[in-house]
């Protein structure tokens, strides 16, 4: 079994989407993706809850409490030459922080690579990576650029497709 094979053995089936883009459907926010170069697959915290759902995402959770049912929207796990990559996403209009959404997100990728070692008796690394899309003109661009990362270790998503294979490095 792969290590990404893994990681979604543990998540529920009602989160994993095969989409091919990353939206925010509310404010019509929309970033084509491009999963080329590496096995991956998509787990999708913004979405209609059925009845099942009663307590919300996190019924364990006070949701009364401030930030305590914080989530991004977000988070690709990927698989790339042994190295499993988890990457926090957070699509956001207007001038609002994305910082809080992204930080439950790593908080969250974390404990499924904890939950993934200790139910399958493993020691994987997982690679976190945190990126803001927010709305605005996006630059269609040829040449793949760098990815970099500013002071609070979150990449400022500027582009008209997400690449995933370049956050993989």
């Amino acid at each position: 079994m792969s290590k990404l094979e893994y990681f979604r053995n543990v998540l529920s089936e009602d989160f994993i989407t095969g989409e091919t883009f990353l939206a925010e459907p509310k404010v019509n926010m929309r970033v084509d993706l491009i999963k080329t170069g590496c096995k991956s697959f998509i787990f999708n915290f913004d979405k209609q809850l059925g009845r099942e759902y009663k307590g919300g995402m996190f019924p364990f959770f006070n949701s009364g409490e401030k930030g305590v049912c914080k989530v991004c929207d977000y988070i690709i796990f990927a698989e790339k030459a042994g190295e499993m990559y988890s990457l926090v996403i957070e699509l956001k209009k207007g001038k609002e922080g994305t910082n809080p959404q992204l930080k439950a997100g790593e908080c969250f990728a974390s404990y499924v690579n904890t939950t993934v070692n200790r139910v399958y008796k493993k020691d994987f690394n997982l690679i976190i990576r945190k990126v803001s899309i927010k709305e605005f003109k996006r630059k269609n661009r040829t040449k793949i650029q760098d990815i970099e990362y500013n002071e609070h270790n979150i990449h400022e998503f500027c582009e008209d497709k997400f690449r995933l294979q370049v956050f993989l490095k």
